[in-house]
């Protein structure tokens, strides 16, 4: 059975006008949101990973239902392995050199999960397409 599925598979590359499989690894570019930060309480994060290797975050501070805080980071960010790193060159639009090492989790077409090293903190976004800010949530 084996050999004839194998068969079928390499017939099917080598047709001409037969779409090929795609085996794409999940990438981390793309926006996404984090409704919390397990280091810094009631802060929600975006972030976009663009292709050619940039990065762009935003994060928001509510409490008590307020809006009381917002910072923006932006520079660049690789992956080597399960490895990625974060070098912000510009917090709130300021000149800034602040570096974070991360431990891939998790990375699928909707989630990301990572680990801040070598505090341990685990982060998890989800992929988003177009967003806003959710409001700030009442403690209840």
């Amino acid at each position: 059975m084996r050999k004839i599925t194998n068969r079928l598979l390499l017939a099917a590359l080598l047709l001409p006008g037969f779409p090929a499989p795609s085996f794409a690894e999940p990438t981390p570019v793309g926006i996404w949101f984090s409704p919390y930060q397990p280091d810094e309480a009631n802060v929600m994060s975006l972030i976009e990973f663009r292709a050619d290797g940039t990065f762009r975050e935003e994060f928001r501070k509510c409490d008590n239902g307020k809006f009381i805080g917002y910072q923006t980071e932006s520079g660049t960010w690789s992956v080597m392995g399960d490895v990625e790193r974060l070098v912000a060159l510009r917090i709130n639009g300021e000149t800034a050199q602040a570096e974070n090492t991360y431990t891939i989790l998790l990375l699928t077409d909707t989630e990301r999960r990572i680990r801040m090293e070598p505090q341990g903190h685990v982060f998890v976004g989800h992929r988003v397409h177009d967003f806003e800010f959710p409001a700030c949530a009442t403690a209840t």
